[in-house]
């Protein structure tokens, strides 16, 4: 049994872990017990490794998530905020190096 039962994180967590299996990224959960307001997620792909925070639909992000994003942003990392499964394919899409317009030409 897993300590992070799907059935208990948010759908759009949910969604991204699924996404990133399928597609052959490395998605684990993050935690810093001494340092709060953290990306939920480390996504890692042939391409890099992005740090993801993942909001309800509609959520936004704490005061103290945005000062943590800036200063990791400040230090040349990535981080992506995600909201939905349209935001997911999204940031799917960049990791696997798949261009927006391709995608769509191929659907």
């Amino acid at each position: 049994m897993s300590l992070y039962a799907p059935e208990r994180e948010n759908p759009v967590e949910c969604y991204l872990l699924t996404q990133c299996r399928s597609n052959g990224l490395l998605c684990m959960k993050f935690t810093s017990p001494a340092r709060g307001g953290v990306p939920d997620r480390i996504v890692v792909s042939h391409a890099g490794t992005v740090f993801v925070e993942v909001k309800r639909p509609g959520g936004d992000l704490e005061p103290r998530q945005r000062a943590v994003h800036a200063k990791l942003r400040r230090f040349g990392a990535e981080v992506h905020v995600v909201h939905n499964e349209t935001s997911v394919d999204t940031l799917i899409n960049h990791l696997l190096g798949r261009d927006q317009n391709q995608q769509k030409a191929t659907s």
